[in-house]
């Protein structure tokens, strides 16, 4: 591993650190209060950030905060996440022996973002 690549965590390993049960983690991942990363087999990949985030989430709903206010509080706060159909099947893809089709999108946040990427890589393999 590289000095730039962050340190990622299992999805035990996050229970561990944050005492949420892994069913709790990956329910609040589709309620999209996270997003984590994906390994070539589609394991959950979690940053320091995400932890952070996790831990947040459980101090303000032992604050009395309902899930719906904790996600408009941390909306305000960070960028929507855009949740792209193309790339959880890519990872998919992945996972069963296929060559990615796709650089890696990650950290793209919009939609807009990934079109750009996705319509430049696609001019790049015209021109070969």
């Amino acid at each position: 591993m590289r000095d730039s690549e962050p340190v990622l965590f299992s999805i035990g390993e996050v229970r561990e650190r944050t005492g949420l049960t892994e069913r709790r983690i990956r329910y609040y991942e589709t309620l999209h209060l996270l997003a984590p990363r994906r390994s070539e087999g589609n394991q959950r990949l979690y940053s320091q950030h995400d932890i952070e985030r996790l831990l947040e989430i459980k101090r303000l709903l032992e604050s009395g905060l309902s899930l719906k206010a904790i996600r408009e509080r941390l909306d305000d706060r960070t960028p929507e996440v855009e949740w792209d159909a193309e790339a959880y099947f890519e990872g998919k893809r992945i996972a069963h022996g296929e060559a990615p089709r796709h650089r890696s999108l990650y950290p793209l946040r919009d939609r807009a973002q990934i079109i750009r990427r996705l319509s430049r890589d696609d001019e790049t393999e015209e021109k070969h």
